[in-house]
Parts: C-alpha cells; sequence; structure tokens
C-alpha cells in the first residue's frame, strides 16, 4: 500500500503532486460542475466509481455543491453524489491529469474499497483527502514517499490518525484495513501496525499541523514500523528533512 496526497479545492487552484511535482488543478481545468445532467441515460454506482481518480472528480463537485449548499446535510450530500455519479458526472467530467491516480499507492479501487465507496460515498471522499493530506505532509517532512521505510510508517500513521478525526476511530479502521484487501506478507504487516498506531492518536482539538507533529514523534520514537533486511523493526529519525 503505497499512498496519498494533498487536498484539491473547489474553485480556487489546487494542487497535485505527482512524483514530487506539484500541478495546479481547479474545477475548471477537468470541467467539473455541481450540476446534475439531464439526460435519459443513467449509470449503475457500483459500476462508475472505481478509481481514486474517480474520487477525485466527485470530491470537487462536492465540494461545489457545498459552498452552494453550506447548510445541505450529510444524506443531502450523499444524495447529491450518487446522483452526480449515476447521471454521468464521471463521464462527462475531462481529467487530463489523472486526479487520484497521482496519489501515491491509490488508483484502482479495490473490491472492498468499491463495497465501502458505495455505502458510504461521503466517507469515500473523506478517505480520499486525508490521503492527499498525508501524502503532502510526507514529502514535506522526508522529501519523498518512500517504501517500507520511515517516510513510509508516517505516511500510514498519519493517513489513519487524519481519518479519525475526519470520521471516526471505527470508520478509519474499516477504510484502512480495506486499502490493504489485496497486500500480503511483511508489507502488509508492516502497515496494518502503523495503520493502528495513527488511529491511537488522540486527535481531539487537534490542527492538521498538531496532528502531522504527533505522528512525527511516533516515528522518531519507534512506535511505528518499517522493514530492514526482511525484518520489521522500530522506525527512527532517519530520512527526516524537517
Amino acid at each position: 500500500m503505497k499512498l496519498l496526497k494533498s487536498k484539491l479545492a473547489m474553485v480556487i487552484s489546487t494542487v497535485i503532486i505527482l512524483n514530487s511535482f506539484v500541478l495546479p488543478v481547479s474545477a475548471a481545468d477537468i470541467g467539473v460542475s455541481n450540476e446534475i445532467s439531464q439526460t435519459d441515460e443513467t449509470y449503475v454506482f457500483a459500476e462508475e466509481v472505481n478509481t481514486f481518480s474517480d474520487l477525485g472528480i466527485m470530491y470537487i463537485a462536492w465540494e461545489d455543491f457545498i459552498s452552494e449548499n453550506p447548510n445541505s446535510t450529510e444524506a443531502e450530500q450523499e444524495e447529491f453524489l450518487i446522483q452526480f455519479v449515476e447521471s454521468g458526472g464521471l463521464r462527462n467530467a475531462q481529467n487530463p491529469r489523472g486526479i487520484g491516480d497521482l496519489v501515491s499507492g491509490f488508483n484502482s479501487l479495490n473490491p472492498a474499497e468499491k463495497e465501502l465507496a458505495l455505502k458510504h460515498p461521503l466517507q469515500a471522499l473523506k478517505v480520499y483527502d486525508c490521503a492527499n493530506k498525508a501524502t503532502n505532509a510526507t514529502i514535506e517532512y522526508y522529501g519523498t514517499n518512500g517504501w517500507q521505510d520511515n517516510s513510509d510508517a508516517f505516511r500510514h500513521c498519519c493517513w489513519n490518525a487524519l481519518m479519525k478525526k475526519a470520521m471516526n476511530e471505527s470508520a478509519a479502521e474499516q477504510w484502512a484495513t480495506a486499502h490493504e484487501y489485496e497486500s500480503s506478507g511483511l508489507d502488509r504487516e508492516m502497515d496494518l501496525f502503523n495503520n493502528v498506531i495513527g488511529r491511537s492518536i488522540n486527535v481531539t482539538n487537534k490542527n492538521d499541523s498538531e496532528i502531522y507533529n504527533a505522528v512525527k514523534d511516533k516515528v522518531v520514537y519507534g512506535d511505528c514500523r518499517r522493514i530492514v533486511n526482511n525484518a520489521l523493526v522500530p522506525t527512527n529519525a532517519d530520512g527526516l528533512i524537517k
């Protein structure tokens, strides 16, 4: 599981990280609107939402929707998302930069993730947003999104802490475990371990920067795990640039 990246914004330009390069992206760039298309053809949500790129398009449409409907309930927001997809919103959106597919480790949704996205479309967007933030923070602290190293541990731990704040611990566990559906071996063991550490962090009344620092402490002081010489070992301060 290799994850994450920084938050897509609504009307203002936002950033997407591609192999450490930052590309500005706005709703206009990909042709996303919060308008529900008026066509006779409908599409099946479960068949349309297949990648994190799809979630990226939905995220921008959702941000646009709540900007115009600030008092909308979560149920109304989920209803909008379902209508957006089933009316062809994903197919009509132009997405030249592959939003979502640029999130390290997130390309196609696996069967477990697709099942959760179908049940909880709004949660899926929050998971996506947390993945973006965690990747951005990883690059900020380590300069790279590594694999099986301290930066990998930081990213997973951070993602889970952010999901806990955005939703709750139980939902965060569901999504983090679903993401490991197709992983195996030591890599899976490492990721699941670091996910648990992230969810153990007290995120109450903490802003994102405070959460990042709490995660960094977990990595630096050996509470997380990395893989060295085909064995799980405690993390340390190696690789930090901040």
